[in-house]
């Protein structure tokens, strides 16, 4: 919704709209216990919770169990459990001080780093679209440089950029990120629509790809749920109504508020 906001704002002051979203590697695996329990010391919670931390990531073994067979001990005390609990607070306040550093740099008055988790994406607006591409080059090095700072890895091949623009027939210029493979003769192209967190964007902000997207999923799902039924009778009426809110209703009306 405050992707949205903004878009539509630059529109109600004649600005184009462009976006660059970026892929960490192996994000949770490879958050840095040592970096963490600084980061956890800098924003200033007290010793007693730096040290439950330290105790909940470090000194973790498993071992694997074949049938009868079990194997020895191995070390497990890298990066995050991506699902747990914490997983979300941990790597939150990890990629805290990315989001702080980036903010001043000059080029943060120009464009907005937007993070959900190791989903980002910057943002930035110009009359003209051309205008646009320095300032995302721009912006992408200096957040590459601060992930590898801290010990994450940009997977350039999955960057991916796109454009609002309700002007038919415009043309969308590819960019060159300065990263292979995206750069010299095989810049990024953008892309005819744009997936981002569950998500279907287009030039205009229709939501035609996302509403038409949902609505063949939730027709699917209606078909499928025929197969819930033996040789001697079907669902229970009961149960078909509660299967149709708790499975369909959420599927065909994800993101409505938007």
């Amino acid at each position: 919704m405050f992707l949205t906001h903004l878009i539509q704002a630059g529109w109600a002051k004649k600005l184009k709209t462009s976006v660059m979203a970026f892929d960490i590697a192996q994000f949770f695996p490879s958050l840095n216990h040592d970096v963490l329990m600084v980061v956890i010391q800098k924003v200033g919670f007290p010793l007693v919770l730096g040290n439950f931390f330290h105790s909940y990531l470090t000194g973790h073994k498993t071992m694997y169990k074949w049938d009868n067979l079990v194997s020895g001990l191995f070390a497990a005390d890298i990066g995050v459990g991506q699902g747990s609990g914490l997983s979300l607070v941990l790597s939150g306040l990890y990629i805290g001080p990315v989001l702080q550093l980036f903010s001043f740099e000059p080029i943060s008055k120009e464009v907005q780093l937007l993070s959900y988790m190791d989903d980002s994406t910057v943002l930035t607006q110009s009359t003209h679209l051309a205008q646009n591409l320095p300032k995302l080059k721009k912006a992408y090095g200096i957040i590459f440089r601060l992930l590898t700072t801290l010990g994450l890895i940009l997977e350039h091949d999955k960057s991916e950029v796109f454009y609002f623009s309700r002007l038919r027939g415009e043309s969308h210029p590819p960019i060159d990120l300065g990263f292979a493979p995206y750069t010299g003769d095989t810049p990024l192209g953008p892309k005819l629509y744009w997936q981002y967190l569950g998500f279907y964007f287009n030039h205009a902000l229709t939501f035609r790809e996302h509403v038409q997207y949902y609505s063949t999923k939730a027709l699917i799902m209606v078909k499928a749920l025929g197969m819930l039924r033996n040789s001697n009778r079907g669902v229970l009426v009961l149960h078909k109504h509660l299967l149709y809110r708790m499975c369909m209703v959420p599927m065909a009306m994800y993101g409505l508020c938007l």
